[in-house]
Parts: C-alpha cells; sequence; structure tokens
C-alpha cells in the first residue's frame, strides 16, 4: 500500500492539527511506527504504554501505534486518515490515466482522418501502441481471404508475424475481448512463438461490426501490463480498425480502376 504515513502524520494539513490536538488534549503517551519500526512520532506523557495496536488500510498493516487505550483510538484515527489518503491518490490516478486516454482518441483520431492508406495508418496506430508502457514492440495483422491473419504491405513487421485465424492466443482472439497475458510461457493456448515471448495485450480491429484483424503489442521479457494498458489499446483498435477498412475499401477501388 503506497501510503506515506510520515507526511500524513507530520505534515498533512488536516491530519497532523488533528492528531496534535488529540494527544494534547488527552495528555496522552504514544509512539507511532512505520511498518518497518521507525519512529515517526513520540510524545511521552505519563510513560508510553506496552500495548501496540496497527494501522490498517485496505487489510495491510501500513504502521503502528504503541501506548495505552488512548493508542487504540489513535490508531483508529490514522487508519482512516491514511486511508483517505489512498483514496484520494487512487481517484487522482485513475483521473489522469482518463485524461490521457481521452488526449491519445483525440489526437489518434485527427491523425488518422488525414491519412488514406493501409500502411500509413498501420504505422500511426503501431506508433501509439509501442508509447504502451514496457517496451513492447507492436504487431498489427489484417484477415485475408484464405483465414490467415498477416501484416500489411508497409506496415513494420512486428514479433508476432502471420498466423492462422483460430490458433494460439493472437489467432484464436477472434470476436473476442482485448486480452493481457503476462506469462505466454504458461499460457496453455499459447503457440510455440508466443510462448517465446515475454508477456502480450492484444485487442481486435472491428469494422461494420465485424472483426477484421487484431493489434497489439508484446514484451521479449518479462512484464505485467495493467487494465489501464488495456484501455489505451482499446481505444486505438477502436479507431484503427474502420480507418484500416475503409483504406483497404479504398485502395482496392484503385487497383480495380487501374486494371
Amino acid at each position: 500500500m503506497d501510503v506515506d504515513l510520515p507526511r500524513l502524520i507530520r505534515r498533512h494539513r488536516h491530519v497532523a492539527p488533528m492528531l496534535s490536538s488529540v494527544l494534547g488534549g488527552t495528555n496522552a503517551a504514544v509512539r507511532i511506527l512505520d511498518a518497518g519500526g521507525a519512529v515517526i512520532l513520540e510524545r511521552e506523557g505519563g510513560g508510553i504504554g506496552t500495548d501496540r495496536f496497527p494501522i490498517v488500510v485496505e487489510g495491510e498493516t501500513v504502521g503502528w501505534v504503541e501506548g495505552d487505550r488512548v493508542a487504540r483510538a489513535v490508531a483508529s484515527v490514522v487508519s482512516y486518515a491514511a486511508a483517505r489518503e489512498a483514496d484520494k491518490r487512487s481517484l487522482a490516478g485513475e483521473a489522469l490515466e482518463r485524461y490521457r486516454e481521452l488526449n491519445l482518441v483525440y489526437d489518434l483520431a485527427a491523425t488518422l482522418s488525414s491519412l488514406r492508406g493501409v500502411a500509413a495508418i498501420g504505422q500511426a496506430a503501431l506508433a501509439e501502441v509501442e508509447r504502451i508502457p514496457g517496451g513492447g514492440l507492436g504487431f498489427l495483422l489484417i484477415g485475408g481471404d484464405d483465414g490467415s491473419l498477416t501484416t500489411p504491405d508497409g506496415v513494420p513487421a512486428g514479433p508476432i508475424g502471420d498466423v492462422v485465424a483460430g490458433t494460439g492466443i493472437v489467432g484464436g482472439l477472434g470476436e473476442g475481448e482485448p486480452a493481457i497475458v503476462n506469462g505466454l510461457s504458461d499460457h496453455p493456448d499459447s503457440t510455440e512463438l508466443e510462448r517465446g515471448l515475454g508477456s502480450l495485450i492484444v485487442a481486435p480491429l472491428r469494422a461494420r461490426g465485424t472483426a477484421i484483424g487484431v493489434i497489439g503489442a508484446a514484451t521479449t521479457g518479462p512484464h505485467e501490463y495493467r487494465a489501464a494498458d488495456l484501455k489505451v489499446l482499446a481505444a486505438v483498435a477502436a479507431l484503427t480498425g474502420p480507418a484500416i477498412d475503409q483504406a483497404v475499401a479504398r485502395e482496392a477501388e484503385a487497383a480495380a480502376g487501374v486494371g
């Protein structure tokens, strides 16, 4: 649990004064320690008692309060304050993730609307995918008439090349949902190629309600992709699928016109 207990107790603009008031008003003798046993605050009134009470946040002990019966109340107050602080940090982190995701959607939508070819669209989409933390290499595969999934001409080949639809994790995605697999070597559905990689994040490309391909990234070594990473990939896939579909149709029409 990421709680800065020393800052909360010594410098927080609400918690520190409240705690000082409680201790001063009760003349309590307490010692507050972090989870490792380092002393954060010590106040000796009539001698610190031998009882010890945990400071708990979401089931995890992040510190201790030593003293008498007042120490129990202090531990409860600090636990509540720490939990509130953890909630605020969680909400702030989620808001930041949403902001980044929205910015990505707007920027990528503007970029894709200016591109006409499959290769250019694929390159732009993969550039966004490879910005997902973890250093994974991106891949983009489009379904063909023969049931295979292949990298379009002009799009950089990724760690997962041509695959047969219905095989492995990537080939078996089909109409499924975006997925994270942290630890490909242990996954029962992975192919020999996939087992040689570290972790995988992948999403289907859809257009007009049908899956037309997949997009994702894979690491060469161990990495823990997060749910927030999957949201980003899903947003990229949602924009890329229709753009690729339209570009394929335009290129087919152009080729037919030349013929």
